[in-house]
């Protein structure tokens, strides 16, 4: 069985077409679907009354608004099923073969999460492909117990939640099936709290970004995870949070970077890449996919060294100083 865990906030306009791609699923008996209220002004007791006729459905009440990622793990905790998949209730599953694939492919390679591509649908009806992504929950199935062995669970954050629970289950050495299948359509949405924080960047979705990937470290140190991948984490996070710092170049608030970038940093010199051709795909990669405004004359001739960045980072003063989240 898989539970389909939906967290729901004033999502009456959008869900319907959400419940309307599982009900078409083609293994639909063996789901269980969870409408988690994120305490909405109204209830989904139409939404499900209605789709009780074609599949096994149950809304669950939060007392209080907490955000996309608690109102998950509250799902989490009121189920039982042996996978679990997340959607958003303004997206849809691209097939009715989506949850069928994703099911078959966690069974037969045993794995503890697969991952498989999905299509981001603009305003405008056009489709960005996203192939091989860990970053979004979008087309994932994860099994339960080995979520549960780890102690993986999401925060409290609102933005790039997504982010810091799959950092973890990839930094606790899991067990990961990649498949080519696109079966999950991220709509476009404009009122989401990802299009007005994160779509594009700007400066309340990168230090949700930062706050996710640090809280994820924290957690990894604590649960004593592969030190060469925590090693590799960081030092990447820190490469994106330079392309990132030469982007906003015009930006007044820039410096702010280097304050939520300091536990990273800490965290890289503790555990550094030990390999330098490491470094030097890490710091390719970043090169190479970098979009956004950066100019191509500024990342051949950045405005600041990366040397020049780190001393910034390494010498400014942060409350508490090791920002502990």
């Amino acid at each position: 069985m898989i539970d389909i865990i939906i967290p729901a906030y004033n999502a009456h306009n959008t869900i319907e077409k959400t419940l309307f791609s599982i009900a078409y699923q083609e293994n639909v008996d063996n789901l269980n679907v969870y409408i988690v209220n994120d305490a909405s002004e109204d209830d989904y007791s139409k939404e499900v009354e209605y789709f009780k006729k074609f599949m096994n459905i149950k809304e669950l009440k939060m007392k209080d608004n907490a955000g996309p990622g608690l109102a998950r793990q509250f799902g989490i905790d009121k189920s039982n099923s042996k996978y679990i998949v997340f959607i958003d209730s303004d997206d849809v599953l691209s097939s009715p073969f989506s949850l069928k694939v994703l099911y078959e492919n966690i069974e037969n390679n045993n794995a503890d999460v697969v991952i498989s591509s999905f299509y981001e649908e603009l305003d405008d009806g056009t489709r960005i492909e996203h192939i091989d992504d860990g970053i979004w929950l979008h087309g994932k199935i994860y099994r339960r117990e080995f979520l549960k062995k780890n102690g993986i669970k999401f925060n409290n954050t609102y933005a790039n939640e997504d982010n810091g629970f799959n950092q973890l289950v990839f930094l606790h050495d899991s067990k990961i099936a990649t498949i080519d299948e696109f079966t999950y359509i991220w709509l476009f949405n404009k009122n989401s709290i990802t299009r007005i924080n994160n779509h594009e960047y700007s400066f309340n979705g990168l230090e949700g970004y930062l706050y996710n990937i640090t809280w994820a470290l924290n957690i990894a140190i604590e649960h004593g995870c592969n030190e060469s991948k925590i090693a590799t984490l960081a030092f990447s996070t820190l490469i994106a949070t330079y392309y990132y710092y030469i982007e906003f170049k015009d930006n007044a608030n820039k410096d702010n970077l280097v304050k939520w970038v300091k536990r990273i940093y800490e965290i890289s010199l503790k555990y550094p890449v030990q390999s330098e051709e490491e470094k030097m795909n890490i710091w390719n990669n970043h090169f190479l996919s970098s979009t956004g405004e950066i100019d191509l004359k500024d990342k051949l001739n950045p405005p600041i060294t990366l040397d020049i960045f780190f001393e910034k980072i390494d010498n400014c003063i942060v409350e508490n100083k090791t920002m502990n989240i």
